[in-house]
């Protein structure tokens, strides 16, 4: 493979996949449809929910049908300049009232992580109401990093 990327970098995704394929499980490289049910069903109250999203996808309105399903209030948010004051305000309001919060496009906010990991933190060390759930999603970044798990 060392070989083939100073000659062939086109093929180098290619011959990873395919030794993946041969000496792992086939499983590692197939790319499995996500059942935002099934993740909810697995999800806890304390634990954000981060989507890295891909060019063109949306799951807000996925979100909401699911929401909407289970009879949670669902709140929106897509995160950028002057949203960081509301976006907090939710948060504590959706703790404690137990509603869905979707921060969206984390992003485009990045200054804002530091703080946003900090108010989490808090709000899970106290009491959260059991319906409450948070989702991130972001697009990936180079100078981004998911600390928040």
């Amino acid at each position: 493979m060392i070989v083939l990327r100073c000659f062939r970098t086109d093929r180098v995704n290619f011959a990873i996949r395919n030794y993946v394929e041969s000496v792992m499980k086939k499983e590692f490289i197939e790319n499995r449809p996500t059942i935002l049910k099934e993740v909810f069903d697995e999800s806890k109250n304390t634990e954000p929910i981060i989507f890295v999203l891909s060019p063109g996808v949306d799951p807000t309105e996925t979100l909401k049908k699911l929401a909407s399903d289970k009879e949670v209030p669902f709140e929106s948010i897509s995160m950028g300049r002057g949203q960081s004051e509301r976006a907090k305000r939710i948060l504590s309001e959706g703790a404690e009232n137990g509603h869905w919060i979707f921060l969206a496009n984390c992003h485009l906010s990045i200054s804002l992580l530091p703080e946003l990991e900090s108010i989490i933190d808090t709000l899970f060390k106290h009491a959260v109401h059991e319906n409450f759930r948070l989702i991130l999603s972001a697009n990936p970044h180079e100078n981004f990093s998911i600390s928040l798990l």
